[in-house]
Formats: C-alpha cells, structure tokens, sequence
C-alpha cells in the first residue's frame, strides 16, 4: 500500500486543520497516510518518529508556506520549528545522497501565493495548487501512479473521454442576481442523485444567460452536450424535429449508429452512450417539443426525447438540465427530478444591471424604472443600453419611449416596447436591415446564407446598401447595442434573442410584405437547389428541402413547397420519411409550414385535392407518433373534402381509419358509427379489399362493445368475400386476422383460431412485402393460442418475437397488444419484476396518447399482478415510486388500479372487460 506522509509547519489553528482535512481525506480514498496530529506523542521520541516516516514514505507531501520555507532553509530564529527543521535536513541529505534526483518530495499549495514559498531545493518539482478544484485529483493520481504511465503501444482510435460540445448562444452583459439558481445547479451536479433539473419560465427572463454563466463558472464538468432547440424555432406552437440534436450528439459521443428501428431506440441509445460515464446534457428551450395548445398539460411531443428523459430520470449517472416555458409533464413528481420556478429579477439585480450600463439616476429612479419594465431581464438590458446610448445614460428619460402600438402577450410587452424604439432610432440604417434580415428565421443563420439575401438586392431590405456597411451593421449590433448572440466556435453564425427575432420579424411582415415575400422565395431557390441529389438518401441530406418547403411557404408558394415534400422528400406516394427512415417527427415538422392553424387550417393557396392530401399526411404522421386525439381533426378534415369531392372508395378509408382512431381513444360508439359509415361506401364504391377491411373493423369495435355474435358474423361476412375473390387464400390474415382470432380465443374456439394463424404463417411466407405489424400480430395471435394451450415457454418465446418487430415497425399503437400479453405471462410464470416493467411501457404509450382501452387493459392487468404478488408474499403497495430499470413504476393500490379500470369501462363502454372487472370487484369486496 503507497504511504504518504506530510511535513508542514504549525502556522496557525486553521493551517493545522486543513493539513488535517487532506490526510483524511487520502485515507478515506485508500492512501495510507500519515501526520503528526495521528500521533501527538510518539514513544520513540519526534526526531526518530519523523526519521522513521521520512524513510519509510513512498511520497513525502511538503506544505509549503512562508514560515516552512524559512524553518527548512534555517533562516528563522534559533529556538522554533525544530521539527519542520529537522525534516528539512533530513529532505537535504536524501536529495544530496540522489544526485539531487526527487521521486518522493512533492511541494503543495493552499494558496496560489505561496508558490514563492517552494523550497528552493525542490522549486524546479512537480507542484501542485490545492486552491484549485482538479488540482487534487492530479496530486491523488500522482501518488497513485496514475501520471507518467509508461506509454502504451499505438492502438485503434477511441473516442475522447473528455466532451466538450456546447452549442449554447454567448449572451450579452453580466448575469446579475440568479444566487439561489446557481446554488441550486452546484447542488444538483455534485449530488449524484439528482438526474433531471427543469428551469421553467416565460421568454426573456435569463433561463439561456443562468446556465451559460454557470457552465463558464463551473470547472468539473468533463463532458458536456448542450444543445439549443432555440436553434431550430423558439414558437411553443411550431413543430419541430429532435433529429439534428441527436445527430450531433452521437457526433460528440462518437457514435456510428445512424439507422433506428423506432424512435423510442434513438433515445434509449442516447441514454446509453450518456450511462458511459458522469455526462452533463443541457436541453435549452424544450418548448417547441411540448404540447403547449389549450388544455395541454406540456407533454413531450417527440417519442424519442420522451424516452431519453425517462431513462435520464430514472437509474443514471448524468445530469440533465432542461430550461422551458412549460414544466415538462413526463418529469412531474419524479423522484430525483427538480423543478424550479424562475421568477423575473429582484428589484435590487435589476437596478444593478441598470447601473451595469451606466445608467444616472436616483435609487429611487433606478427602481421604478426596474419596476415599470416588469424587472424583465431581456426588457432591461435593452432599455439599459437604449438609455446609455441614446438617452445620455439618464433614467428619467425613459419616458421619451412611446407605448406599444402592436398588440403583444405579457411576456415580452416590456422588451418589444424598447425593441420599438430601436426601430424608430435605426430607421434607414443597414442595422435595421440586418435585424429585418434575421426577422425571417426562427434559428440562428450563416453569413453565407445572408450573403445569397444582400446579393439578391431586395427592395426595402438589402438593395442599395454596400458589403462594407453590412459588416459594419454586425459590429455595432454585436459591440454597441449588443443584440446579436455568439455560438462558440461559429464565428460565421448571426443570432440574437428569440424575442427580437420574433418582433422584427414581425414587422418587416407587415410594414414591407414585398420585401418580406421575394426574400423567403430567394431562400426558397436557394435551398431546394442545395442538395446534390435530386432525391437526398439521408435525413441530413434533406434537411436544405425542409428549409426549402419552411421559406416556400413563407412566401406564400404552397403549392411549389408541397411538391418539394411529395415529390423529392416522400418519393411520391412512397411515405419514404417513414418507411425508410421512421422520421414522422421530421414529416410533421415539414408539413406545419402548410398550416396557418395547426392541424385544421391549411394555407389558402392550396387546392382542395391537395389539401385532402395534406390532412391524411399529417393524421398518418400524428397517429404513428402516437398522438392520436391530434390525428383525430385532420383525418375527419380529409374525409369531409373527399366526400365533397366524391371520391368515395377514399372517403371509406378515412371512416375506416376513423374509427380505428376512435376506438384506440375509447370513444366505441363513434367508433362503431365511423366503422358502419366505412361499410355502406365500401359496398357502393370500394375494393373487394376495402369492403372486406371495413367489415373488420365494424366486428373489432362491435367486441370491444361485447357484441360478440354481431361482431363473429361480419368477420364471416368479411372472410367470405375474401375466399369469393381469392380462393386461394380462404382465411382473414393480417391486422384483421389477428383481431378475429382474438374474438375466437375468447370465444373459446382454438381449433378455428388455430386454422387462421397456420394459414397467415404460411401467406407471411408467401409475401416477403408483408408489413412488419402483420407479422408481429400474426406472432402474437400464435402467443396467445400457446398460452391458451399453457405452453408457457413457447408463448413467450413468439411474444418476444412479435414484440421485437412490433418495436421496429415504428407504429406505436399496437405495441401495447403485445406487451399486455407478455405482461400476463410473466405474472403467470410468477416473474413479476419484468411484468411491471412491460405494464409500465404500456401506461408509458397509452396515458400520454389518450388510448383508453389500453390504459383500461393495464389498469386490470396490474391489479391481477398484485393478487399474484400477494399469493407469493411480494410486497406490492409501494410507500414511494420504486426504479425498476430505466422506468418508474405508478404507486397505485389495488383498490386503485380496479376503480379506474370501473370508470374507464363506464366512461368509453369497453364492456368487453366487464366480467374481469366484475371478478376483481368481487375479490376485494
């Protein structure tokens, strides 16, 4: 074992105790050191003790200070120190004996000062400085040996430990007040219990400037990924995709895996690669990705965000700090998770920054201006530079801005109010251009992109104005009013706050529209030419056509921009953004430049045809993203324009998916009337096929109803007009097949529910294009006749399979079919850890996406696991939320779980359930 001992003189009571404090803490991390305070009187006497530890060190730690230097060098009065004396001399003569070679004698500091105070002998050593942070861990692998390896042979390329990938915007001026945040985030990363801290607040209040300067301020971070999603649009009301932030961290992390099977995988990998050592990530402005609409709750709209966070918030190693307008619903009551309310600045921060900008006043002006501009931060830095610029620094001249003409929320009145100042003062100078030019972004933009606009001599924004006079416009809006943000290692890109991009922007629209229109149609050419390929292989080959659809749209060419989405993005009617890609998020984000409101009023200029078009897409996107109530307006939008249009055999797909649509969300009775609605138009109008699909789904909603002879007789109906149309295929397969067998199983007839699933096997053979759902659920469907059968080991062996393609289909909807089942026969094969684990996945999917039936299955099907808990003696009512895994499990009771399966089944008339409720009731009655 290394032993250590440490030689220093008796400054004074705090000196001792922070010799002290270090000996005890290399001991309590494994060093074997050694002090005279360990020993206050030795039997051998001091002069042999200190000897004998001298000697018997493999480092010796000198503390040097001022008194040491002189006690070691003799030069201090005779009659002090003799200790540090005669360690001295004993230090002498084994350097003198080593031809002045030193492996064991090593200067520490506590104070940068007293490097003065190094002994002259070992000056020219290795030393180290305890007042700072990393300094110990140096000295800590000094002693261990950890420094000066020998050097390994030359091996493959590995990633760097160290990550260092910050993409946050530089914000302007000091961070005034913000103690208690800052107190609350050395907390948070120094506690390894705390993974999720969320800052919530409105635009403007310093959410961006807090944790810049804290990352600035704080030295032990050794990897970090901090990502803006201001970057890409700062609207709560915009959709936006997740992809480039997950593109550029697994570029940080040095990951090689760019195909995922769904979007909760993505996030999973996140999760992983962040679990191989302690990591900070930083999610600034999570808004756009929440659902932030009325009545919404602030829930996550991207899946694989969603499942990052899970993961984060549950068992991990690294911190994450989110900053949001709106508390992010999924981390509400987790355990380890922290939420702080960030207020605007106290009266006394903001008269500080006021005074920050040199700003001339009495206190009693100082604070009622801070007062009457809201103590806004982002409202008073621009009023303190306003002031200091135009207004001689004077406080009481504030009075000269005129009130708000435009009509703005609370949040950012104050700003906008100074905002319109400026517009006043900037009147006809390249300044105010070049924040008209960044109005028509809602993310931070390359100079190039600018030089294609100033080129474009664009009246009433860049004709007429000189390349000089635009570089001079940067300088001073960066340097004078300091209204421009910078991205570290991003010279070339020109942002500033959200809030100024949204009100020059805003005016650049309505005071200039011909300037406004012929800009974004500029950008509109230039990126759908930016691409090499006609049709772009990756999703970051694609993204120049996403821009191009956003400007095209901007510029009122809706129809062009559709056709760059149709034609060069989804492959025509291909849906290649799903299909190859399962990016339905990026299609969503696409399509919402269409919208003037989402997801119910498109553009004017659309066609009607076109428009019938736009809604399915959108419903299809917002369906597999597991957002079905959103899915629900859209999709009857389409079915009204293809009724009007008389396009029939569509109109009865839009009922039929309708109905699926409101049955998944609990509404059977609109469910059974959208299904009857599919029925009359697939008799009249429609396919063997649709007629045969629209009789399904009838009998699926008509079971759910617990109409089971109704719904026995339509899938007869719909199998024979299958085995007259195809008689070499006799028998339902597919989605439609796996719902009749279900009814069958229930029914009690496995020997026909055997017949189906042998004969789909063998069509799933036939058909290689058989999508990865009818697999999965022809699987399933074999899952649930074994387990019928009680062959438990065979049935979870094709449940594992079905829900393994289930997952890589990327439609979320049915996954909750084949982890319910699975869930089931790990409660009856008395494995209740991974039962709850699946059960919790289920209510992961169903509770944010509103899919009741599937909620109602979980609520029953976790009642049922706690009886079973209880016959084998498991504690099953949790004080608090218990990790399980990457997940947190819902503390409900029994009692619980069966009064809200009773009001579900009452509330969505799944009577389908009644007989096991009424068996649960029973049992705890």
């Amino acid at each position: 074992m290394t032993k250590v001992f440490i030689s220093y003189s008796h400054d004074s009571d705090a000196h001792r105790e922070r010799v002290r404090k270090l000996s005890d803490r290399l001991r309590t991390e494994g060093i074997d050191c050694d002090i005279d305070q360990y020993d206050p009187t030795p039997n051998e006497g001091w002069p042999l003790w200190m000897l004998k530890h001298i000697q018997d060190a493999n480092y010796v730690l000198l503390i040097c200070t001022e008194t040491y230097q002189k006690r070691v060098e003799q030069r201090e009065e005779p009659g002090k120190g003799l200790g540090v004396r005669w360690e001295g001399m004993l230090l002498l003569n084994q350097l003198y004996r080593n031809q002045s070679l030193n492996t064991k004698f090593i200067p520490v500091i506590f104070r940068p000062e007293d490097e003065a105070f190094i002994p002259d002998p070992v000056f020219g050593f290795s030393r180290y400085n305890l007042s700072h942070p990393r300094e110990y861990d140096n000295l800590y692998r000094h002693i261990r040996g950890e420094l000066g390896a020998d050097k390994p042979p030359l091996g493959a390329p590995h990633f760097i430990r160290t990550i260092h990938s910050n993409s946050l915007p530089t914000v302007e001026g000091k961070l005034f007040g913000r103690k208690d945040e800052l107190a609350l985030l050395d907390k948070a990363w120094a506690d390894p219990q705390t993974r999720v801290v969320q800052f919530i607040a409105p635009g403007g209040t310093g959410k961006t400037k807090l944790l810049r300067h804290w990352l600035d301020h704080t030295d032990n971070i050794e990897a970090l990924i901090a990502w803006s999603f201001y970057s890409q649009g700062s609207s709560e009301d915009k959709q936006i995709s997740a992809t480039p932030f997950f593109s550029h961290s697994f570029n940080a992390l040095h990951s090689d895996k760019t195909t995922f099977s769904t979007e909760e995988e993505k996030g999973e990998h996140l999760a992983h690669l962040l679990r191989q050592q302690r990591c900070l990530l930083v999610l600034d402005g999570l808004e756009p990705l929440q659902h932030a609409g009325r009545g919404m709750r602030g829930e996550l709209k991207d899946r694989a965000i969603r499942q990052l966070l899970k993961n984060l918030a549950g068992e991990h190693t690294s911190l994450c700090i989110i900053t949001t307008r709106l508390a992010v619903h999924e981390l509400c009551d987790r355990a380890h998770t922290i939420s702080h309310d960030l207020q605007n600045l106290a009266v006394e921060d903001g008269i500080d920054l006021l005074k920050y900008w040199k700003i001339r006043g009495s206190d009693e002006e100082l604070k009622k201006a801070v007062q009457e501009y809201g103590c806004h931060a982002l409202a008073l830095h621009l009023l303190g530079n306003a002031l200091h610029t135009y207004l001689d620094g004077d406080v009481r001249k504030r009075d000269t801005l005129d009130e708000l003409i435009d009509d703005y929320d609370d949040a950012g009145r104050h700003a906008f109010k100074v905002m319109q100042a400026y517009r006043e003062w900037l009147s006809g100078t390249p300044e105010l251009q070049l924040l008209h030019l960044l109005g028509l972004f809602d993310h931070p933009i390359e100079t190039d992109v600018l030089q294609v606009l100033w080129q474009s001599q664009i009246p009433n924004l860049t004709a007429g104005i000189a390349e000089k006079a635009w570089k001079v416009a940067i300088r001073d809006l960066r340097e004078k009013h300091r209204m421009l943000s910078a991205h570290e290692g991003r010279p070339d890109l020109l942002d500033c706050h959200p809030l100024i991009r949204e009100y020059f922007g805003k005016q650049l629209q309505t005071q200039h529209p011909d300037a406004w229109q012929q800009a974004h149609e500029r950008l509109y050419e230039y990126y759908k030419a930016l691409p090499e390929e006609e049709f772009p292989d990756t999703l970051e080959e694609m993204q120049p056509l996403f821009s191009a659809v956003a400007h095209g749209c901007a510029a009122g060419l809706h129809q062009q921009a559709m056709w760059i989405y149709s034609y060069r993005v989804q492959r025509g009617w291909e849906q290649y953004l799903f299909y190859k890609f399962s990016a339905s998020s990026d299609s969503l984000s696409t399509l919402s430049s269409l919208f003037s409101i989402p997801w119910s009023h498109t553009a004017n200029s659309i066609s009607q045809d076109a428009k019938a078009a736009l809604f399915n897409w959108v419903a299809n996107d917002l369906s597999s993203l597991g957002r079905l109530n959103e899915a629900v307006i859209p999709m009857s939008l389409a079915a009204e324009l293809r009724f009007k249009q008389r396009h029939w055999e569509e109109v009865e797909l839009n009922f039929r998916n309708l109905s699926e649509l409101h049955l998944f969300l609990g509404n059977i009775n609109e469910s059974i009337e959208y299904a009857e609605k599919s029925i009359y138009y697939g008799k009249r109008h429609g396919s063997m096929f649709s007629q045969m699909a629209s009789l399904t789904t009838l009998a699926h909603s008509l079971h759910q109803a617990s109409e089971m002879n109704k719904a026995k007789r339509l899938y007869q109906q719909a199998e024979q007009i299958q085995k007259n149309q195809r008689s070499y295929e006799p028998y339902l397969y597919s989605i439609q097949g796996f719902h009749y067998c279900d009814l069958l199983l229930e029914l009690e007839e496995s020997k026909e529910a055997s017949i189906r699933i042998t004969e789909s096997l063998r069509i799933n053979q036939i058909h290689r294009e058989m999508s990865l759902v009818s697999i999965a659920l022809t699987k399933l469907s074999h899952a649930q006749l074994f387990s019928k059968q009680q062959k438990w080991v065979k049935s979870l062996e094709k449940s594992d399979e079905a829900i393994s393609h289930l997952h890589l289909s990327g439609v979320q909807k049915y996954l909750p079919y084949g982890l319910l089942a699975r869930a089931a026969l790990f409660r009856k094969t008395r494995d209740f850890d991974r039962a709850r684990q699946d059960l919790q996945e289920v209510f992961d999917i169903a509770e944010p996406s509103g899919m009741r039936l599937h909620l109602t299955d979980y609520h029953l099907e976790m009642a049922r696991l706690i009886l079973a808990e209880e016959e084998e003696g498991v504690c099953n009512t949790p004080l608090q939320e218990t990790d399980v895994g990457a997940y947190c499990i819902r503390p409900l009771s029994l009692q619980s779980h069966i009064a809200a399966a009773a009001r579900l089944i009452t509330e969505t008339g799944y009577h389908r359930r009644d007989a096991e409720l009424a068996k649960l009731q029973q049992y705890i009655g």
